[in-house]
């Protein structure tokens, strides 16, 4: 192993994150994992990683990285301004830091959540198998100040690897997203139900566990409170103010709210990389026909 970076300023939430900590909801242990699964598998593959190499996921920006070691890097997800020195750096290609450079991300200028991937993965403890950090229960890797990160001493790549023009994601601030729908229909009221599939709602702020949405507000015909269930990323849980909340990476494993749908995985990307202030309309799935294609 050698040193690849150390943390000179924090970020916005930055940690390490793999695909996540499979098999142990059912202990209570949320699966983690990167909230754009789209840019996570893009970036490990633009690099030539496994697909469960653990890579940085930072919100916003502001992270500041000292280069401590001439390494093979790529940067995926969102703009946020990402700088050597000073100079504007190129997104889905591999690109090489150099000993003695600074790597900084200096405001979002498209989406919210970019990912940084080194050749090989960064090396971090392995919990319940998994890198990924959570920060509820205090496991896994968050980059604060003089954090330093290692990586394998692996050659570096000679050739440059990207993503074709085409493949690059946009990240809009006014989105549809395919949804499935809950068994818990019955408890709204009709008119609440087609106001949330014909209404934009607003993202009022969130965190890894979820996001918050103001819009029109849901009545129900009863109480809004269910016996727990199983929740997952994208579900969509209903709380007795009637605003939406999108459960996200970090959902916990079961809730006791009213749920109205289910996002479609191949759309929850879209909704990981808003901003506040993003606009969300939602498309109800009616049959397996209906189903978007896979990060469209």
């Amino acid at each position: 192993m050698k040193q690849l970076f150390r943390v000179h300023k924090e970020g916005v939430y930055a940690s390490l994150q793999d695909k996540g900590r499979i098999g142990y909801r059912a202990f209570g242990m949320p699966v983690a994992g990167p909230m754009d699964t789209y840019a996570f598998r893009l970036g490990n593959e633009i690099i030539g990683n496994p697909p469960n190499a653990a890579a940085i996921e930072l919100f916003l920006g502001g992270l500041s990285l000292e280069v401590l070691a001439t390494h093979t890097i790529v940067i995926s997800g969102a703009d946020l301004h990402a700088e050597i020195d000073g100079r504007q750096v190129p997104l889905w290609k591999s690109i090489t830091v150099s000993k003695g450079q600074t790597l900084s991300f200096v405001k979002p200028v498209q989406g919210s959540i970019a990912y940084i991937f080194a050749l090989g993965g960064f090396d971090s403890e392995t919990i319940m198998g998994s890198n990924s950090a959570y920060l509820r229960a205090g496991i896994g890797n968050i980059l604060k100040k003089e954090t330093v990160l290692s990586v394998p001493n692996l050659p570096q790549m000679k050739l440059k690897r990207g993503l074709i023009a085409l493949e690059v994601p946009t990240y809009n601030q006014e989105v549809e997203v395919a949804v499935w729908r809950s068994p818990h229909l019955s408890l709204f009221k009709e008119d609440s139900i087609h106001t949330f599939f014909h209404s934009e709602y607003t993202y009022r702020g969130g965190d890894r566990m979820g996001y918050y949405f103001n819009g029109p507000e849901l009545h129900f015909i009863g109480k809004s409170d269910i016996l727990s269930e199983a929740t997952q990323f994208g579900t969509i849980q209903v709380p007795s103010n009637g605003q939406p909340v999108i459960l996200m990476a970090d959902a916990q494993t079961v809730g006791g709210y009213a749920t109205i749908g289910k996002v479609a995985d191949s759309d929850l990307w879209k909704i990981a990389q808003l901003r506040v202030g993003g606009k969300l309309t939602f498309k109800l799935l009616e049959n397996e026909k209906e189903f978007p294609k896979l990060y469209q």
